[in-house]
């Protein structure tokens, strides 16, 4: 599947280079590149996507997940004592 992805989006990116469209100015890198599970969607940014903002949404719904596995793991150990 990530190769169909991987192959699909490598296409959408040739097809755009020869739009004849004027380069648009560098962006700055994110100082902050999100979590690893969240890469691949920062990376549709390139072909028009808002991938950034979407990954910060996916990002903080994953960490909110990560916070509550730790707070239901501590409440498991103090009942096992």
């Amino acid at each position: 599947m990530k190769r169909v992805l991987c192959a699909t989006l490598a296409a959408a990116l040739l097809g755009l280079g020869g739009c004849g469209q004027s380069p648009e100015e560098p962006r700055k890198p994110r100082s902050t590149e999100g979590r690893e599970e969240t890469r691949n969607i920062r990376n549709t940014e390139a072909i028009g996507y808002a991938g950034n903002a979407i990954a910060d949404k996916v990002d903080s719904a994953l960490d909110t997940n990560d916070q509550r596995k730790e707070q239901l793991d501590e409440e498991l150990e103090a009942q096992e004592q």
